[in-house]
């Protein structure tokens, strides 16, 4: 309890409140992902698949649990979790099927990841730079959770979102997009199942240089707004992501309640010139990404309670503009100290973007907002921020 009231602690209520203190309430696992197997049988789940896309873009109000049985009866099975699976492409783009143990118990993973009022970046840090929805969810989305053990007839929810990703670890390119989402919870024989099924609408915005600073798990970036990949030679490259179509289910795999089950099915379109450039292994490494960060999240110990989130993510977007400027001078100066030492800034207009304060001063609200609750997030967990590499 005493670490509580050190450094960290001292920076975090500065950063956030000034004077005004709080208290937080505190609240690795397996992770696979198949080896190709292009002889595997895909009757077990292609025909949930299909009915989920169909779903997903007819906008129809009921559900049909007999065309998942197939899905969900594969996912449960040990085939679902040890099969070489490869997914084959889907409308040219590429495929590729992942799971990863959660120690959660679904109802929780539904209330941190699936909650209206807690940004997606909170438990998807190591991914997702920033996201709202531009067509707010309907159906029963505000308490989703609590239906959770108590579901009889399938719940459907259905939204239209956007979405900002964190600098991809290869070119350093990081992308906008918009995407439908089509959201169920359901029970099939005996057990719930929560699926999450997203299309992008259209190509994403052009590519934009970024950068990881220091370890990739840390979660620290880096966003120029200057179009290319950082990859030293491709700085010209004009870059898309064209089409993504994923379909995600939650589930309990035993009976004990403690542990949650994700299992995704994604295909991927992205590249230049009309080209796609994506691999099976380059989609299986951002599952790992994306699941590393979501299992440190929600099996920290350390977690604030998800109202205490809310509230803080209230007190955030209610600053002034000076306020949240003031705020975050902190990181400003953490950033000074880091491209003269990180290589991953080295580069000559990176430095000036930051020295001169335009790399700060240039951020829209949203994106303020984004790195102030960001920043918040990892202290609670105990995870390295800018502000400790403050001079």
């Amino acid at each position: 309890m005493m670490r509580w009231f050190g450094t960290r602690w001292v920076l975090i209520l500065t950063l956030l409140f000034g004077s005004t203190l709080f208290f937080l309430i505190p609240a690795s696992a397996l992770f696979a992902a198949v080896d190709p197997d292009k002889g595997a049988a895909r009757t077990g789940w292609n025909e949930g698949v299909d009915y989920l896309a169909a779903m997903l873009a007819s906008g129809g109000t009921s559900f049909d649990i007999q065309k998942v049985s197939g899905l969900l009866d594969f996912v449960v099975s040990a085939k679902g979790g040890d099969a070489n699976l490869d997914p084959g492409k889907r409308e040219n783009a590429t495929g590729a099927y992942f799971f990863s143990d959660i120690k959660a118990p679904l109802s929780k993973v539904v209330k941190y990841a699936y909650n209206p009022k807690i940004p997606a970046y909170v438990t998807l840090p190591s991914v997702v730079r920033f996201g709202g929805w531009q067509v707010k969810p309907t159906g029963p989305f505000d308490n989703l959770w609590e239906r959770v053990g108590d579901v009889k007839d399938p719940l459907i929810i259905r939204g239209v979102e956007y979405e900002e990703i964190t600098p991809d670890q290869t070119t350093g390119a990081y992308y906008r997009y918009d995407m439908d989402r089509f959201m169920v919870l359901l029970n099939h024989r005996g057990k719930d199942f929560f699926l999450s099924v997203t299309r992008q609408k259209k190509p994403s915005t052009v590519g934009r240089k970024g950068v990881i600073i220091g370890p990739d798990t840390d979660w620290n970036y880096f966003y120029s707004g200057q179009k290319g990949l950082s990859k030293a030679g491709l700085g010209w490259v004009s870059s898309y992501m064209y089409d993504a179509f994923s379909v995600t289910i939650l589930f309990e795999p035993g009976t004990s309640k403690a542990q949650t089950r994700y299992v995704t099915f994604k295909w991927l379109r992205a590249g230049w010139g009309g080209m796609n450039m994506v691999k099976r292994e380059n989609i299986v490494e951002g599952c790992k990404r994306f699941a590393l960060g979501f299992k440190r999240i929600l099996e920290s110990t350390q977690l604030p309670e998800a109202e205490r989130l809310i509230d803080m993510y209230a007190g955030i977007i209610s600053l002034s503009d000076q306020e949240l400027i003031m705020r975050l001078q902190p990181i400003g100066k953490a950033l000074k100290k880091l491209y003269r030492t990180d290589p991953a800034l080295s580069h000559g207009n990176f430095q000036e973007m930051i020295e001169s304060g335009r790399y700060l001063g240039g951020m829209s609200r949203e994106e303020r907002e984004n790195l102030l609750m960001s920043e918040y997030v990892k202290l609670a967990i105990g995870k390295t921020s800018f502000l400790d590499r403050l001079p």
